[in-house]
């Protein structure tokens, strides 16, 4: 508890923080990290009906590109699917997700998302959103990309290409998650470039 010091100002607290920690064995490398090659960006604008998941990964597939950190500018969302980190009934994880919930009509605030790759080679969008609804009411959580559709105004995306890297979604024993994990493999991309696309893939 922080204390009032002379003057209504509160006194600096050191109390320790809460420590949160996970249910598997501690990891000796605390932050796993591969240095990107290159500058490559492309600018993305995704129609209305386009699937945000679809979108995204054919446009930057037909790009060459398989590991990227994106963020979403705005633009509206016809719907979109979405879900918030909840204790875990079981008790065996810190945290999941709970049940998806859908909101149709909302404006995109502002959003982030990285592009990787499952066990098969499928890629694989890890997107969190902040979003507006038509009552003007801020909400947010893990974004469902596959189940979240473009609306009037496209939604602009700035891809940064991580040339050099590949993100593959693997088993985490501490957290006991799956999580992307980067890999160092060869690019032959080193350059700056910056690409308007304008992705035609739509919800069915």
């Amino acid at each position: 508890m922080a204390v009032v010091a002379p003057g209504g100002i509160p006194a600096p607290s050191f109390e320790r923080p809460r420590t949160l920690v996970h249910p598997g064995p501690r990891a000796d490398v605390r932050l796993a990290h591969v240095a990107a090659q290159g500058a490559r960006q492309i600018r993305l604008s995704l129609p209305q009906g386009t699937c945000l998941h679809e979108g995204l990964t054919q446009a930057l597939a037909a790009a060459g590109v398989q590991s990227a950190a994106m963020a979403l500018m705005g633009g509206d969302l016809a719907e979109v699917a979405y879900c918030l980190p909840i204790p875990d009934p079981e008790g065996q994880l810190m945290a999941t997700y709970g049940e998806p919930k859908v909101l149709r009509g909302a404006s995109l605030l502002r959003g982030s998302a990285t592009l990787g790759q499952d066990d098969q080679g499928a890629p694989v969008i890890h997107c969190h959103a902040s979003f507006a609804d038509a009552d003007g009411g801020v909400r947010g959580g893990h974004v469902l990309t596959p189940h979240t559709v473009v609306g009037q105004r496209p939604v602009t995306v700035l891809v940064s290409v991580l040339g050099g890297v590949a993100l593959r979604l693997g088993f985490d024993d501490e957290t006991r998650l799956n999580m992307l994990k980067p890999h160092a493999v060869k690019s032959e991309t080193a350059k700056f470039e910056t690409v308007t696309t304008t992705a035609g893939a739509h919800h069915g």
